[in-house]
């Protein structure tokens, strides 16, 4: 935030002087009553060193703020996170490419009989699309740091769920489990990971889930 207002005070300050000396010799012509025509004057020595001296302390903070660093814990600080979309099961079981092929198996008997016959999918529509919503726990040496249901996005609640979760922790060696659940069977979870970790002063591990080798992942 401070960078971006160095930067817009760079822009501004110098178009204020610029528009208020124009501003000051357009009035003074205008006392006189006529246009005076000015012409070319060479830069003085001293102007172009009160400009050099506007200019580095304008400047100046931009290359003092960007070179700075920052640090979004302490030294005695790390953090875990759980980030990650995970999508459902469905709530209704419907086999949409079981029904769309008995649907052409029936279109093509009924076209051979009647010639004209439109093709029924009237099923496929009524085909329930709601997931159920992904449920995660996170414990960290035996203690619950998360247990919360993420509910599926989408108008009919169709699609991913989407988890994001951050931590503060000590540094040092953790035992991590975590358990998550996509199909509303709260009782036996669909994925788990047990893992002990080694975490850094002001290091982040992240929870994932990796779609590739279909499990969980700490990192």
């Amino acid at each position: 935030m401070l960078i971006l207002l160095a930067v817009l005070f760079s822009f501004i300050i110098p178009v204020f002087f610029v528009i208020r000396r124009e501003w000051k010799l357009k009035k003074e012509e205008e006392a006189k009553g006529r246009t005076v025509a000015r012409e070319k004057e060479p830069v003085k020595p001293l102007s172009f060193v009160k400009a050099v001296i506007v200019l580095l302390l304008v400047f100046s903070p931009i290359f003092f703020f960007s070179s700075s660093s920052y640090r979004f814990y302490s030294a005695d600080e790390s953090a875990v996170k759980a980030a990650f979309k995970h999508t459902g099961k469905r709530k209704a079981d419907c086999d949409e490419a079981g029904l769309l092929k008995k649907a052409g198996e029936d279109y093509r008997k009924e076209r051979k009989a009647t010639r004209r016959v439109p093709m029924q999918i009237g099923n496929l529509t009524s085909c329930p699309r709601a997931r159920f919503p992904v449920k995660v726990e996170l414990y960290m040496d035996g203690g619950k740091l998360l247990d919360k249901e993420y509910e599926p996005t989408g108008i009919s609640k169709d699609m991913s769920s989407y988890v994001y979760e951050e931590f503060i922790i000590h540094p040092g060696r953790h035992a991590f489990s975590v358990k998550m659940y996509d199909r509303g069977n709260k009782d036996l979870p669909d994925y788990t990971l047990e893992d002990t970790v080694e975490v850094k002063p002001m290091e982040i591990k992240v929870m994932w889930f990796d779609y590739t080798s279909g499990r969980l992942v700490l990192e």
